[in-house]
């Protein structure tokens, strides 16, 4: 390190830190809205499945957001979300409440599918770009 660059400039050998205070307050204030509206409209549980999925996929988009330049990864971000929506919609949930150990199992699931498809969709796409002279 020299003189005055301590920890003001970022190391391009190491990621940076996307998981910030700041990206949490912006997530909540996504997951929130969708839950009370479901339950003002007397569906509590399609209101936490419609948080759930909201906490899922802000978090794997989150966890590659190196990709977020790319046309191609938000393309791919919209379809998951839009899937996400007709299974909130299309699937009749329960209302009965469960422990978060419960509900734990189906979100890292959920994740692990999203999470996948976007390094799939990216692992294709470096692929093909590189088919291209």
């Amino acid at each position: 390190m020299q003189g005055g660059a301590l920890m003001t400039e970022p190391d391009d050998n190491q990621p940076p830190d996307v998981f910030t205070r700041k990206w949490l307050l912006v997530m909540i204030l996504c997951l929130v809205p969708p839950f009370f509206l479901f339950v003002l409209l007397g569906d509590p549980g399609r209101g936490r499945a419609a948080a759930i999925c909201t906490c899922v996929c802000m978090t794997a988009i989150r966890a590659c957001w190196d990709l977020r330049k790319h046309l191609w990864f938000w393309v791919t971000a919209a379809i998951l979300i839009v899937l996400h929506v007709f299974l909130v919609l299309l699937i009749p949930w329960t209302g009965k409440s469960y422990p978060g150990y419960t509900l734990l199992p189906v979100g890292v699931l959920d994740y692990g599918i999203v999470y996948g498809s976007l390094k799939l969709v990216e692992k294709a796409m470096k692929k093909g770009a590189g088919a291209v002279p």
